[in-house]
């Protein structure tokens, strides 16, 4: 008997594929953030950034390998809806949000449209990995259901009640709604 369930779907519903990319992130980077983590504690290392990025129409494969440093790591979430993420060393909030800027500046000169971009910042390891891969996740299905795409959308991981914060390309940030 094949019977039809009727459900509301509530603002904390998320698509299939979407609850699947925390699953892959977890997977693929897990070790890896762990690794930035214990340099920071124990290495005095610098923060740890990262740039979760989409883009419809462009091969990401193809171009991200040519403009990220030799210090990037660049992982591959999802190469048929072609989501990538880049962990970023030694570099700060700004030099990261402007290399984002770049990236979405260059991608869109190959045609491409509908980029979505994330990127998140890890000063300490007082949040885990899973936390911040679940925070990027989280915004990124955010930013896509409303469409807000070619913006860069930076997630402070440090204080949980404080909104994420839009980066335009101007010098200031500017509070999401």
């Amino acid at each position: 008997m094949n019977r039809t369930e009727k459900r509301n779907i509530h603002y904390s519903s998320f698509p299939e594929d979407e609850v699947k990319l925390v699953k892959t992130m977890m997977d693929k980077m897990g070790t890896t953030l762990e690794f930035f983590y214990y340099l920071m504690n124990n290495k005095r290392e610098s923060a740890t950034m990262m740039i979760l990025l989409s883009a419809d129409d462009v091969n990401l494969e193809h171009l991200l390998p040519k403009w990220k440093r030799n210090t990037d790591v660049l992982f591959e979430l999802d190469k048929e809806r072609n989501v990538y993420v880049i962990i970023c060393q030694s570099t700060d909030s700004e030099g990261v949000k402007q290399f984002a800027e770049i990236l979405i500046a260059n991608i869109r000169l190959h045609s491409a449209h509908d980029i979505y971009c994330v990127v998140s910042e890890s000063k300490t390891a007082s949040s885990s990995a899973q936390e911040v891969i679940f925070k990027m996740v989280e915004k990124y299905i955010k930013i896509k259901d409303a469409g807000k795409a070619n913006r860069v959308f930076f997630t402070d991981l440090k204080n949980a009640e404080e909104p994420d914060v839009i980066y335009n390309g101007s010098p200031r940030l500017y509070k999401t709604h």
